[in-house]
């Protein structure tokens, strides 16, 4: 969503009318915040009265509450040890997880669950199926907030800024960035017959993760 053309404009109008953080706390905002998390729907996604901008600790504070690591006493109750896995499409994160995990542990994958969710394709997935995706992978994650006997998780995700990884992961989480190169995860796309929006997502995704990195452009 933060790549479509739109968002850009639609989050300097909000920034440029609201000069304070929705949260009152006084602080200048950074952030335009989703006040009903949009998990795909365009609807809530760009609809302005959906929006609210907010400084970076107070949003980051709505989004715990809201993925459920947030807590009034101790930040989670288990002690499972949790690893995001995140890179471009066609970068080997499900193969990296495969290769590591054991019996038992809990791996969360957004092409798993769409095809559990009824996509009849292991990575074309239909688009109306996304916000049911996203409910379900959230739910998940969330859960590990609360006792549970699991004592591994996995979550795969593209996650090219910070802000994703933080939102999708408990604080104490492992994180893997496979930065795999973008030539490569092209030619692998190639390979693989991936669908046509593939190779658009593999440099988006790098796009977007060299200018959080503040790396150069190639």
């Amino acid at each position: 969503m933060y790549d479509d053309r739109r968002w850009a404009p639609l989050r300097d109008q909000v920034l440029s009318e609201e000069p304070l953080c929705r949260a009152a706390c006084g602080r200048p905002p950074a952030v335009v915040d989703h006040i009903r998390p949009h998990r795909g729907d365009e609807l809530l996604a760009f609809d302005r009265a959906n929006l609210q901008a907010m400084c970076k600790p107070c949003h980051d504070a709505k989004t715990a509450r809201e993925t459920g690591f947030a807590g009034h006493g101790p930040a989670r109750l288990t002690t499972a040890r949790v690893t995001l896995v995140c890179g471009p499409p066609c970068s080997g994160k499900s193969t990296y997880v495969r290769d590591r995990a054991e019996p038992g542990d809990l791996v969360v994958d957004w092409d798993a669950l769409a095809q559990a969710l009824g996509s009849p394709h292991p990575w074309d997935h239909p688009a109306p199926l996304s916000p049911f995706i996203a409910e379900a992978r959230d739910a998940v994650t969330a859960r590990l907030g609360r006792a549970h006997a699991v004592e591994r998780a996995w979550i795969i995700a593209t996650a090219p800024r910070q802000a994703d990884r933080q939102r999708l992961a408990p604080p104490d989480a492992s994180v893997v960035v496979l930065a795999t190169p973008e030539d490569e995860c092209v030619r692998r796309a190639r390979r693989d017959g991936r669908p046509g929006g593939t190779i658009d997502a593999i440099e988006s995704w790098w796009r977007t993760h060299r200018a959080d990195q503040h790396l150069p452009p190639r």
